[in-house]
């Protein structure tokens, strides 16, 4: 049976990403394979792009319910080296992140 997911799920999903990485507002556009996301910090510059595929989307989404499907929330280095870890199996980086 295919799994589906409501636009409310993918914008909560990606929308757990963007609240980790600290963006201030987003642009979303949705393309024939996928979700382009942009992220900007409170100067309104480009902090981070970030393209989802199909099965992109779905692994994000699987994630995001298996840890609400209690799963303990990881800690806030567990979710940084989840973050660097999705995003170099999918060939993104961060842009504009300072530490």
């Amino acid at each position: 049976m295919p799994t589906t997911f409501s636009y409310a799920r993918i914008l909560y999903a990606v929308g757990q990403v963007l609240d980790q990485i600290g963006v201030k507002s987003i642009a979303l556009r949705e393309e024939e394979d996928g979700l382009f996301v942009e992220g900007y910090n409170s100067n309104g510059q480009l902090q981070v792009q970030l393209r989802y595929d199909i099965p992109g989307l779905y692994e994000l989404l699987t994630r995001v319910e298996e840890q609400e499907n209690g799963r303990e929330l990881p800690q806030t280095a567990e979710v940084e080296g989840l973050l660097r870890r999705f995003l170099t199996e999918h060939d993104r980086e961060l842009v504009g992140i300072s530490r």
